[in-house]
């Protein structure tokens, strides 16, 4: 002989045993965790070399894309925490993508047609890029 035994769960019951299971879980992500120390001798964080930002304000250099054949001009100088504008109206998307990399200063902005991209340079260095999609694309910043 089998015994079988339901307890009916009414909105109320089910209410208070999630209520349970909430509370018995720590319910509330606050519970005290705080992230481990860095093993000593842990270099600090590295802020980005360069940043995308909106093409607001002051635009220190700007450069036009070609076609599919050039970036114009192709070397920009500016200064440490000025902003390049890159405007595609060549008819073709465009990338401008880091060539080298100093000191997490990579970047990889997509460049579509009638747009424009801006990054802003925050350390010196001469930053090498290129258009994935056309590769002969190539072009410099140089921020001292």
């Amino acid at each position: 002989m089998k015994i079988e035994s339901r307890i009916p769960l009414t909105g109320s019951s089910f209410l208070l045993l999630l209520l349970f299971l909430l509370a018995s879980c720590g319910g509330g992500g606050g519970g005290g965790y705080s992230a481990p120390a860095p093993p000593p001798g842990t270099p600090p964080l590295v802020t980005p070399a360069v940043e995308v930002v909106a093409c607001t304000g002051t635009i220190s250099a700007t450069v036009d894309a070609l076609g599919t054949t050039n970036f114009s001009p192709a070397g920009v100088t500016i200064t440490v925490n000025q902003v390049v504008q890159w405007n595609n109206n060549s008819g073709v998307a465009h990338t401008v993508t880091s060539a080298t990399v100093p000191a997490n200063g990579n970047f990889d902005a997509a460049l579509n047609n009638g747009t424009s991209v801006c990054l802003r340079f925050t350390i010196a260095g001469a930053f090498n890029y290129f258009c994935r999609i056309h590769p002969n694309m190539t072009g410099l910043v140089t921020v001292n």
